[in-house]
């Protein structure tokens, strides 16, 4: 005999009507990094609500669920194992699409992205690819995501992610230099940056913020040279100023993986 529990009839009923009913195709987009979470609600890919979460994951659900008509919800998660998003994701009347390397790539439906290559890195390469096809053509495009870690995607007009680096990101390098030496203190990110600074705080943040931007900068130098058309977009939480030059060879886009998300849910769905 099979026991159904009170709370999983409810459940299938509230799913149930929410089929029956659902007259929205609006939904929740979570953005799960190392540092934070990200959440944004959206509506045929216009962002309605975006947020850093700060509360629990029920509570997150239950106040979204009732404020819009959530019919789906698409995960990026790239944090490991959360058994409360979990038990959360349990309850709700809708679908749940987890987001990998594996997930097809709607603009290029033949193109692959690399084994075990990071759901955020994949939904922001399909963002980027959203927004540089145009008239069915695409130029070879490079993704930078500077996070905790800055990674780069170089993408072929094929859709084809084919190559890419990892180093570490402004907050990393800053908790190495603190962790794997006697003196220097852990400095926060945040604040004035010159090209040398003039004690040890502003040297480490020179060295960590101004590093990184040059590491970013000369990666997309030699890279434009050997593809003179490459088209740039830069996503994640660092705050970088690049030199004019290359300021206007790219795109910041912060939203660049809900933009992947996006992308993937609606044209999946039609």
């Amino acid at each position: 005999m099979i026991y159904i529990t009170t709370s999983r009839l409810f459940h299938y009923f509230l799913l149930l009507l929410h089929t029956i009913f659902r007259t929205s195709d609006m939904k929740i987009l979570l953005d799960i990094g190392n540092t934070c979470a990200k959440v944004a609600v959206v509506d045929h890919k216009d962002i309605v609500h975006f947020e850093h979460r700060n509360e629990g994951w029920n509570t997150l659900f239950q106040r979204l669920t009732t404020t819009y008509a959530i019919d789906e919800c698409a995960i990026s998660n790239v944090a490991g194992v959360d058994k409360e998003l979990l038990h959360a994701l349990e309850s709700q009347p809708y679908p749940i699409r987890w987001f990998t390397y594996e997930t097809p790539n709607p603009l290029f439906p033949d193109a692959k992205a690399p084994r075990g290559l990071g759901a955020d890195r994949w939904a922001a390469d399909i963002g980027a690819m959203s927004l540089a096809k145009k008239d069915g053509k695409m130029p070879y495009v490079l993704v930078i995501d500077a996070g905790t870690c800055i990674t780069y995607d170089l993408i072929e007009p094929t859709g084809d992610v084919f190559k890419g680096a990892i180093s570490p990101g402004v907050g990393l390098r800053l908790k190495a230099m603190h962790e794997h030496t006697a003196l220097l203190p852990l400095i926060d990110p945040e604040g004035e940056v010159e090209l040398l600074g003039l004690d040890t705080d502003t040297a480490l943040r020179s060295g960590a913020v101004m590093g990184a931007a040059l590491e970013i900068e000369g990666f997309i130098r030699r890279l434009v040279r050997q593809y003179p058309d490459l088209m740039v977009y830069v996503t994640g939480g660092s705050k970088i100023e690049f030199d004019a030059d290359i300021v206007s060879r790219i795109t910041i886009e912060p939203m660049l993986i809900f933009k992947g998300l996006m992308e993937v849910c609606y044209k999946a769905t039609k």
